[in-house]
């Protein structure tokens, strides 16, 4: 069955680290395994492709950078690849475009089998049923305003806030008692690996962090890298 891989985000530096990207590689059991990427939840994908490019860095992969002209082969594509990496940008329009191409069609079709679906922010949120979008976010006098909760297409029955270590975030512990599902708090370059009911994390670096909120309580728990958690039923949907 399909592995989720939830990012909160890549950080804005130079040169870019692929620590979590690294272990998807190895996931596959693969000498040369195959990513397709996937950038259109940002207007401007050239500029998504040449970013992943970077990130991807000398890695010993093959990878797929799609273009408008290669979406009606979504199905070809995703079907001769070991992974599937949805980059980040505005969730409401990726989601959308899922829909409206029934590319949320293809995506089931292959829910079952041993491919990796990965997602970076908006494409994080993209698995999951609900999580917290910034498409009208706008910052003033220090702090950031207009977050709202986004409906994504249910693959997963959980919910996730990227970009956390933004403080302005903090109010999404309160938001999420309102859902019936389990949430993560995901700081830019952690990533949340699930398999059926097990996860486990990946940090670029000790510093950044990783939150698991279980309902009902949702209480926050700091996610430990090397230690695999356990729920009793799976996040699928």
């Amino acid at each position: 069955m399909v592995t989720f891989c939830l990012i909160g985000g890549k950080q804005n530096k130079s040169p870019m680290t692929n620590r979590i990207e690294n272990h998807l590689v190895g996931m596959t059991n693969k000498i040369n395994p195959t990513i397709l990427y996937f950038p259109f939840a940002m207007p401007n994908y050239e500029k998504s492709n040449n970013r992943f490019k970077e990130i991807i860095g000398d890695l010993k992969c093959n990878v797929i950078y799609m273009t408008p002209d290669m979406i009606s082969d979504f199905d070809k594509l995703l079907n001769d690849s070991d992974i599937l990496y949805i980059g980040g940008g505005i969730s409401d329009n990726l989601i959308k475009m899922f829909k409206d191409l029934n590319l949320d069609t293809i995506l089931k079709k292959y829910i079952n089998t041993d491919k990796i679906y990965a997602g970076s922010s908006a494409g994080a949120m993209l698995y999951c049923k609900a999580s917290m979008g910034d498409k009208d976010m706008f910052y003033d006098n220090f702090h950031y305003y207009n977050f709202k909760m986004v409906d994504g297409l249910g693959l997963l029955d959980l919910g996730i806030c990227p970009h956390y270590q933004n403080e302005d975030l903090i109010f999404y512990n309160d938001v999420i008692k309102k859902y019936d599902f389990d949430a993560f708090g995901l700081e830019e370059d952690s990533a949340v690996i699930i398999k059926d009911n097990k996860f486990y994390c990946i940090k670029e670096e000790p510093k950044v962090s990783a939150y698991y909120f279980s309902k009902p309580q949702f209480v926050m728990e700091d996610l430990k890298e090397g230690a695999i958690y356990e729920k009793t039923i799976s996040f699928r949907s």
